[in-house]
């Protein structure tokens, strides 16, 4: 029996169940799982609940949809490690991550005018993701250890200093605050493990 799909207006009643959510395929020897992860908790505010900025709704939840144990295992793990960092920082006076992290479910296109709907000629460029500006911490702080080596960060601190996560449509002001923080952190880390000399 085939499986009925719901139009965009329908999902946007929150009667569906369904997600508005990015299917990524990807190379697991250029990037792993924890890269993505990172990815996902740096370019948005998980901590909204059933929407992202003025996009409210049950389509607008934060999700991370898992292909088997480990993924999920994983996720969770980053889940509690960021929830960690977002209270150290003072996030929104200790808000809760509300991401929905479970086994992946059926994926469907959108219709056809909703796909690549930013590159469309005439769609409305904007970004309510509100990205929180807080860093997952390193992964050799929270993954579990039974976890496997191909499944490990493979991007350095360089690349991401130079393509912070986010909103594409970042000012250029934003972005720039955003490497500087980086790169200032890398330099403490640098200058923490240094030996220190004794006379």
């Amino acid at each position: 029996m085939p499986v009925r799909l719901h139009r965009y207006e329908e999902v946007c009643t929150g009667l569906t169940g369904h997600n508005e959510v990015t299917r990524i395929i990807y190379d697991p020897t250029l990037v792993s799982f924890v890269d993505l992860l990172k990815l996902h908790w740096e370019s948005h505010d998980p901590t909204q609940g059933m929407g992202q900025g003025n996009d409210r709704g049950t389509q607008y939840r934060s999700g991370i949809y898992c292909n088997d144990d480990t993924e999920l295992k994983i996720a969770r793990a980053s889940l509690k490690a960021y929830q960690k960092a977002l209270n150290a920082a003072g996030h929104r006076n200790g808000a809760r991550i509300t991401t929905e992290i479970i086994e992946a479910p059926p994926f469907y296109y959108a219709e056809e005018y909703h796909q690549q709907y930013l590159a469309r000629p005439g769609a409305r460029q904007y970004c309510s993701a509100q990205p929180t500006m807080v860093d997952l911490p390193d992964a050799a702080e929270w993954m579990p250890l039974d976890i496997p080596e191909e499944m490990h960060p493979k991007i350095g601190a360089q690349w991401w200093a130079e393509n912070p996560p986010g909103c594409h449509l970042f000012t250029a002001a934003y972005a720039q605050r955003y490497r500087l923080r980086r790169l200032h952190a890398e330099e403490e880390e640098k200058n923490r493990k240094k030996p220190v000399c004794k006379l």
